[in-house]
């Protein structure tokens, strides 16, 4: 596997990365000569998948939090008005 150090990648970056793309490089990327990272190709429909699946849970953490409000405002709800009633005589 090549090894390529920070400055030549950033020289060749359009270059290196069409190599992973087109040919399914891999390259260790070193600085001052020591190995930091590895650079591969990434199954790009596995990444779409994470991604969305990713979206779903943030979405439905979201809900989860917001029924777990609905619930605390409703066990702590001191009236026997609606919503919409307490609104009116607010306003009124």
């Amino acid at each position: 596997m090549p090894m390529i150090g920070v400055r030549e990648l950033r020289e060749h970056t359009a270059d290196v990365l069409r190599q992973v793309r087109e040919h399914k490089a891999e390259y260790v990327i070193t600085y001052q000569g020591k190995p930091v990272a590895f650079l591969s190709p990434v199954d790009e429909r596995a990444v779409e998948r994470a991604m969305v699946q990713a979206s779903r849970a943030t979405v439905e953490d979201g809900w989860v939090a917001y029924m777990r409000l609905v619930e605390e405002l409703r066990s702590t709800w001191s009236t026997d008005l609606s919503t919409q009633e307490l609104l009116d005589e607010i306003r009124r």
